[in-house]
């Protein structure tokens, strides 16, 4: 009992925090937070994984070990004064949890308790041109753009802006399509932005327009659905706001219709 009040008197424990959650991207860097009393003056930390604690930095007795585990070795930073650690060059093995334990020099401890997820960093879209259309002083063209990455957003940018330009996405969210008449002289410049949260990443074209060109549609099955699918969503909605503009008059009309064909009453 003696030796329990002992120990109890020489190391004050402060109970772990909850659970942190860090986000980081494959082959960046990140820092995990030891979450240390910036008071503190640290005397030992130790950094571990797994549920057996098999420790990955130390810091004891004045002496840094970063090199203790093959997986992670070269690719650790320790701040000896906040108990900070940083891993350089993420992959997706790095994406578990962390635990770190702390104790300053006025013998106070504390554990802190982590999970590092490794994200990916969007794709650049890619654009292709579906046809190009001859017509008088230009053509009307057509490009695709789409994303391997599930969830994002796109945005199209043209640089000089051209009214003669529309643009179609794709319910799912997967890819899009851009209408744009160019006329032989011009040189756009057709910019697709796909973004997901905080995060996007664009691809540039530069498409000529030679008037005399036959169209060459470059439409597989897939792109062909999809623009049909686009443009039926198109014609679909103009006819339902026209119907709901001239909701009245249509009424009015099919009530004409049914009284002077389809009468209520029959004469006696």
């Amino acid at each position: 009992m003696s030796r329990l009040l002992v120990l109890i008197s020489c190391f004050q424990v402060v109970l772990a925090e909850p659970y942190a959650v860090i986000s980081g991207y494959l082959g960046d860097n990140v820092t995990l937070p030891s979450r240390a009393d910036r008071s503190w003056h640290l005397s030992k930390i130790e950094w571990s994984v797994f549920t057996n604690n098999t420790w990955i930095a130390t810091y004891r007795n004045g002496k840094t070990n970063i090199e203790r585990i093959s997986q992670f070795k070269g690719r650790l930073s320790l701040n000896i004064t906040s108990g900070d650690l940083m891993i350089h060059g993420l992959t997706k093995e790095d994406c578990m949890e962390y635990t770190v334990d702390l104790i300053n020099t006025e013998k106070t401890s504390t554990v802190n308790k982590l999970r590092l997820q490794v994200k990916e960093h969007l794709q650049k879209p890619t654009i292709t041109t579906l046809f190009s259309t001859p017509e008088k002083g230009g053509c009307w063209m057509g490009l695709h753009c789409s994303s391997p990455d599930r969830g994002v957003n796109f945005s199209w940018q043209v640089i000089p802006d051209t009214r003669a330009a529309f643009s179609m996405w794709d319910p799912s969210g997967n890819h899009g399509v851009f209408l744009a008449f160019l006329n032989t002289t011009s040189k756009l410049n057709f910019t697709c932005t796909s973004s997901r949260t905080m995060e996007s990443t664009s691809s540039t074209v530069t498409p000529q327009c030679n008037a005399g060109d036959k169209p060459e549609p470059q439409l597989d099955c897939r792109d062909r659905c999809g623009l049909c699918f686009l443009l039926g969503g198109v014609i679909m909605g103009t006819c339902i706001i026209i119907v709901y503009i001239f909701r009245e008059e249509i009424k009015a009309a099919w009530k004409y219709l049914s009284d002077k064909f389809c009468p209520s009453t029959i004469p006696s």
